[in-house]
């Protein structure tokens, strides 16, 4: 096909589709021709006169501006349709999915379709029906960064079907947005947005011709007035659009919003008016606008779009993402608590058929004890049916020693009765100091032997008795209280103060008691002091000044010394407080002085000067800004791999 009839076909299509008069291509195929895209989407950006681009804040700004794209809190829908002249259907579709972490992506196509076009030759002769179509997909990812702004990039294909002729050229837009947290009145909600459409120019060649779409810059500024519990009631648009080899563009455009359920826009692309309307329903918004493309349109024509947001908004994702981290959390302690569980199941019943070997019955049936108290909680449990029966047999072994003791009491003469019934009642003090042992009950057992002594101040049983439960005693408080110390090493210090809470109600000496006691104490205040300070830096991290302050400010309560808390109270106390002072004389040399060291690379020295000025001016919002940079810089350089 040669080059005349490509652009004959194209004219004529474009001229009584749009009613635009495009810019004609160059002789040689290389200058390009205006995107047939760049009429816009969306009825109500339409209805602000084009001026979109600073704060595109749904799924338009796949097509406007993709660094708009982290603002939208949730999944989103969008269609819009309006009909052109000769029956020409011009259309948008755009979904957006926002992430937790990652960003968001969108999806969308832009495209027009005129049909039933007649083909007809040189002598005028029809030779049936022919259509011409042009889409433009795009897949768009937008994400915010560090100082208010956020960034995004499209990656699009154009596909051009003219009279059985296609083209097909694949390009890319770069978008910036940034809005800053001014403070003051006339300032505050400002957004600042900036596109190059077409910085790679998708490249549509028809036969042996290629024609490259050009770039077009636009930048906008957009302001909300009027703020109520609903949000802005009044925002005002202002874009500029720079094309090449075309006059700059200016649209700007006006919305009003009641209640955040209907609203009235009013707008000027370049020299044409335009108004529109919308209403929001639930998750549903439909808004329409009237207006023409431009100034040699024959006539204006309506447009409508359709949005549905869907999903849980990012919000809700985050409490679910937390909520689900700290469920883990507490499946795995539970699972440390049950493997520990477990083991000291084995240990007691390694050391009970120990004991039942050697003929202790008493501790055989204290370990016994321990593991078939889980019988309950572990009906199916080997090793607890096994201890059921190595109980009762500790047992049997015990009652017939005894047995056996009374036998022979019997047996023997009238002072031996009176030395059997004296060592009968002695028995009877041991098995009731040995039934206290096996609860762990040291004091009470101790108490019965020592009766014991009483009686027979030389016996042996009770002597060694006593040392044993006093060793136990002991060995079990520090088992206890080194088990606790280890939780406390690892953070776990609810768990830490569990185990000594179980300490404390074995009745220990005062000694152990003192020591129990400051032990529960410091790792109570350790838990509140961690618990404080974990939430600071969550606040920190989410630049939530106040409230991070607030945490930080309550550590120090229990903790008032320790010097990164300070640290992290001063630096959230100074961001919260922060203003613009000016910087003058020394202050201001010193500045600049840590400005080119931050240029130099020297990003150590840099915050050196700058931390020494923040002492100065502590809130001054300049100095705190370039801190928070350099910090940055020097952060990423450590986490940054080593050059050889």
């Amino acid at each position: 096909m040669t080059r005349k009839i490509i652009f004959f076909s194209s004219v004529i299509i474009f001229t009584l589709a749009f009613g635009l008069v495009l810019p004609t291509m160059a002789q040689d195929g290389s200058a390009g021709v205006q995107s047939n895209f760049s009429l816009g989407v969306g009825a109500r950006a339409l209805s602000l006169g084009n001026a979109y681009v600073a704060m595109p804040f749904d799924a338009s700004a796949i097509y406007w501006n993709p660094a708009g794209l982290d603002h939208i809190q949730y999944q989103q829908a969008s269609m819009f349709f309006t009909n052109l002249l000769v029956g020409t259907n011009y259309y948008f579709l755009g979904y957006v999915h926002p992430t937790i972490n990652i960003g968001t992506f969108g999806i969308g196509v832009v495209g027009y379709g005129l049909g039933d076009i007649d083909d007809v030759d040189e002598q005028n002769v029809k030779n049936g029906v022919r259509t011409a179509s042009e889409e433009l997909f795009l897949m768009s990812y937008g994400r915010k960064i560090p100082w208010n702004m956020s960034v995004g990039v499209n990656l699009k294909v154009q596909h051009q079907n003219i009279l059985g002729y296609t083209a097909t050229g694949v390009g890319a837009d770069v978008g910036v947005l940034y809005r800053p947290e001014f403070t003051h009145s006339l300032l505050s909600g400002l957004s600042v947005g900036m596109i190059i459409q077409n910085l790679i120019g998708p490249r549509l060649k028809a036969g042996t011709v290629t024609d490259i779409i050009p770039v077009d810059f636009r930048i906008g500024v957009a302001k909300p007035f009027l703020m109520t519990e609903w949000g802005p009631q009044l925002t005002v648009f202002l874009d500029l659009e720079q094309g090449e080899n075309v006059p700059m563009k200016f649209h700007v455009g006006t919305e009003y919003v009641f209640q955040n359920r209907a609203m009235l826009r009013f707008g000027m692309n370049n020299s044409q008016l335009s108004f529109g309307a919308g209403a929001i329903f639930n998750r549903f918004q439909l808004d329409y606008s009237y207006g023409k493309f431009a100034e040699n349109e024959v006539s204006a024509s309506h447009r409508i779009s359709f949005s549905v947001h869907f999903g849980k908004s990012k919000e809700e994702k985050l409490k679910i993402a937390e909520e689900k981290r700290l469920q883990e959390i507490r499946e795995r302690v539970t699972e440390e608590l049950y493997m520990e569980r477990q083991q000291r199941i084995a240990e007691s019943m390694k050391e009970g058929k120990q004991y039942l070997q050697a003929g202790d019955y008493a501790r055989a049936i204290r370990e016994f004890n321990f593991v078939v108290k889980y019988k309950d909680t572990m009906p199916e449990d080997l090793m607890v049916a096994e201890a059921e029966k190595l109980l009762e047999l500790a047992q049997q072994k015990s009652r017939q020693e005894l047995e056996e003791q009374v036998r022979i009491a019997q047996a023997k003469t009238a002072e031996d009765k009176r030395k059997e019934e004296q060592k009968l009642r002695l028995n009877q003090l041991h098995q009731q100091a040995l039934a206290y042992f096996e609860k762990e009950e040291y004091d009470k057992a101790i108490e019965q032997w020592q009766k014991m002594l009483e009686i027979a101040p030389d016996n042996p049983i009770a002597r060694e008795n006593i040392a044993k439960a006093k060793a136990d005693l002991e060995r079990k408080l520090l088992s206890l209280i080194n088990r606790a110390d280890q939780l406390a090493r690892t953070g776990n210090y609810y768990a830490a103060i569990k185990v000594l809470d179980r300490a404390r109600r074995m009745n220990p000496d005062n000694t152990k008691i003192e020591l129990i006691d400051q032990k529960v104490t410091q790792y109570d205040k350790r838990l509140n002091f961690d618990d404080l300070y974990q939430q600071g830096y969550r606040y920190y991290r989410m630049k939530d000044w106040k409230k991070a302050m607030d945490s930080f400010q309550k550590a120090l309560a229990y903790e008032p010394n320790n010097e990164n808390v300070k640290k992290a109270f001063f630096d959230a106390k100074a961001r919260a407080n922060a203003r613009k002072e000016p910087l003058t004389g020394a202050v201001k040399e010193r500045y600049w002085k840590g400005i080119l060291a931050f240029r130099a690379g020297k990003y150590e020295e840099a915050l050196k000067i700058w931390e020494d000025l923040q002492k100065e001016q502590p809130y001054n919002k300049f100095i705190l800004d370039s801190i928070d940079m350099a910090r940055e810089k020097i952060e990423q350089l450590r986490r940054s791999p080593k050059q050889p």
